[in-house]
């Protein structure tokens, strides 16, 4: 473990990331350097949001999509209550981190912030650790680990080309 700069423990990160291009490569390194965490294979970056109430998670949610529809790229993600887990990963030409996992990433924590989104210390009513910023193991007693937990069976189920060029749709 290291620290970041604010003397919090950070986790090493195991896995090398998995980048498209150097833009992608820098704001991935910025993200980590927040609260986004990489996935243990290197594919994707996670993190989860939490907010004071239901309402407030919606309308983030309700936000994420609306920029999701106009990128045209979608994250695996779920939500339980007032905390959202989200993941971006590209899986065309991939699985492999692209600048619009980047930009939509940080377009989350842009919106977090707009919506009132709990700092981890709030959360918890403790200091922030590194167990806090990365989801803890799975458990009944950790929603955001069942959240995890959701995305991953998702993601396992079928990935979709979601950054994929759009054919015409055949007329019959």
């Amino acid at each position: 473990m290291s620290d970041d700069a604010a003397g919090s423990p950070r986790p090493h990160i195991v896995a090398k990331p998995q980048v498209k291009g150097e833009a992608a490569r820098l704001g991935v390194e910025r993200l980590l350097a927040g609260r986004w965490s990489l996935t243990a294979n290197g594919q994707a970056i996670q993190r989860s949001f939490k907010f004071k109430n239901f309402t407030k998670t919606w309308d983030f949610v309700t936000s994420v999509a609306l920029q999701c529809k106009l990128k045209n790229h979608h994250p695996e993600w779920s939500n339980v209550y007032t905390t959202t887990y989200i993941r971006w990963t590209t899986h065309h030409n991939g699985p492999c981190l692209t600048d619009k996992d980047v930009e939509l990433a940080g377009l989350c924590d842009e919106l977090g912030r707009a919506f009132g989104e709990l700092a981890v210390e709030e959360e918890e009513g403790k200091k922030a650790t590194a167990a806090d910023i990365q989801p803890p193991p799975t458990s009944e007693d950790h929603p955001a680990s069942t959240l995890q937990s959701l995305a991953d069976s998702a993601a396992d189920v079928g990935a979709c080309d979601c950054s994929a060029p759009r054919e015409p749709a055949k007329k019959a």
